[in-house]
């Protein structure tokens, strides 16, 4: 980035903090901002009906929380809320867009980071249409042991709620599949201590139920 390009973001962003719970967006909204996590934790999810989400992504500091569709419509397709407390810094999106059309080199960048996101939520949603239950639970502990917590030993943040939502359920058949579980010994959960006890197992269950 060049000392223009970044005098011109510096002028145009400002940080914003949330309160555990809080909209940062709102799907079906337009956006006026790029969003990048500064600390907490913050969720996105698809809101579908009957107040059932399904939550792609747990977004940890120094990354992006989704990107609107800033060539198109600048719409956000994808709703967003602070897991815990959390603070964020705001890109004004046009001068984002002045900096990204201003040089050849950024475009590919952008590509890049637009098919690696386009991914990663392919990814989640593949796993919830196609795998059970087990399954399901299964390859949500495994991306809060390898993407989120970086432990097989961790503090949970989120909900019970958050979880169920993230493996695509509801919270009773998640509570049900917890139990058995932990009546396996493949996880232990006291309150919301979390120990991974048999990841291999764990990770059988993800790929063949």
């Amino acid at each position: 980035m060049t000392d223009k390009e970044y005098d011109l973001l510096y002028s145009n962003k400002k940080e914003v903090d949330y309160k555990a719970g809080e909209t940062i967006y709102k799907q079906g909204t337009e956006s006026k901002y790029l969003i990048f996590l500064l600390s907490g934790m913050a969720k996105v999810y698809v809101e579908g009906d009957n107040n059932k989400n399904f939550i792609l992504e747990l977004v940890k500091p120094f990354q992006f929380i989704d990107i609107p569709s800033i060539f198109d419509n600048d719409m956000l397709y994808r709703s967003s809320s602070a897991v815990v407390d959390s603070r964020a810094c705001l890109v004004d999106l046009q001068a984002f867009k002045s900096i990204i059309l201003g040089s050849k080199n950024n475009i590919p960048r952008l590509v890049k980071h637009f098919n690696h996101m386009q991914n990663r939520y392919s990814n989640r949603l593949t796993n919830v249409i196609y795998k059970n239950m087990e399954a399901r639970i299964a390859d949500a502990f495994l991306y809060l042991v390898n993407e989120v917590y970086f432990s097989r030993e961790f503090t949970l943040t989120i909900s019970r709620t958050d979880l169920a939502n993230l493996a695509g359920m509801s919270r009773e058949s998640t509570s049900r599949i917890l139990s058995e579980f932990k009546e396996q010994e493949i996880l232990k959960i006291v309150g919301k201590k979390v120990e991974v006890l048999d990841k291999k197992q764990l990770e059988h269950i993800a790929r063949f139920g």
